[in-house]
């Protein structure tokens, strides 16, 4: 395991995928982000947890193009794509989801979902050619439990379809990088019990791809993402895989306590 004391905190050399180094993000005296690296390579899954406000929202905002940061750099399959806005990244394949839905609301639930068909599209089209194609738009709709509000408009589905929608359209987009925030947020325990059960077929059928996912719910994170990253301060302060970082005292003592230990004892959720 990683920590800020030890010798393994920084991302490795592979160049696929999305990496940052020494990232730091301030908001006039307040220093959100302090000297923070994280790799998203190829075929990963990788959870960022912490306490509210560690900076989790901040960094995929800082990934993503909403944000740009004082310092630090960001590669996206080895380019420098620092300081470059969201739509260019979207373009690139750096595809997000957000802690409350951002949806069209004058289109119907279908309709949202061919936003995503059609960023798809427009990136295979700069590339020159088709990728290999991923899961469809149908397929999606039945994975995420939405086909019978396809032709409902966002406002007349639960929130938890809401969700499940914006996650949809994002897989359906194919992007090299997937970025979650807080996808289980608001959700019952059956609808993040069947969360787990789609993020799972989404890992299954792209390999490919690399994901970030923020949430507060640790067992969901532990039952999904291979690797921890644990946010404290704004600064890293562990990276490794659930078992490592869900037993190390300082995480413990920082953000888990008692929920951790049980955590740990209970073998976790995978």
């Amino acid at each position: 395991m990683s920590a800020a004391t030890e010798t393994r905190p920084g991302p490795t050399e592979a160049a696929a995928g999305l990496r940052a180094r020494g990232v730091v993000m301030r908001f006039g005296g307040v220093t959100a982000l302090d000297d923070v690296a994280i790799e998203l390579a190829v075929g990963t899954w990788t959870g960022l947890i912490g306490p509210n406000g560690s900076g989790k929202t901040t960094l995929l905002n800082v990934l993503s193009g909403v944000y740009r940061p004082q310092a630090g750099s960001i590669e996206l399959d080895g380019v420098d794509v620092g300081g470059a806005r969201a739509g260019r990244l979207a373009r690139a394949g750096i595809v997000r989801t957000f802690q409350h839905p951002q949806l069209a609301e004058s289109l119907t639930v279908w309709e949202n979902l061919l936003l995503g068909v059609d960023l798809r599209r427009r990136r295979q089209g700069r590339r020159g050619a088709e990728a290999p194609a991923g899961p469809g738009a149908e397929e999606l709709l039945e994975v995420f439990g939405c086909t019978r509000y396809a032709g409902h408009l966002p406002a007349e589905a639960p929130y938890g379809i809401r969700k499940s929608v914006e996650l949809a359209r994002a897989v359906v987009a194919e992007p090299g990088v997937l970025l979650l925030d807080e996808p289980a947020a608001g959700l019952s325990k059956e609808e993040r019990s069947e969360l787990v059960g789609s993020l799972r077929w989404v890992r299954e059928r792209r390999p490919d791809l690399a994901v970030c996912l923020i949430e507060h719910d640790v067992r969901l994170v532990a039952a999904v993402c291979p690797t921890i990253q644990v946010l404290n301060f704004g600064r890293v302060l562990a990276v490794g895989t659930a078992a490592e970082v869900l037993r190390a005292p300082a995480v413990q003592e920082a953000y888990l306590g008692r929920s951790a230990r049980h955590l740990d004892r209970d073998g976790g959720g995978s």
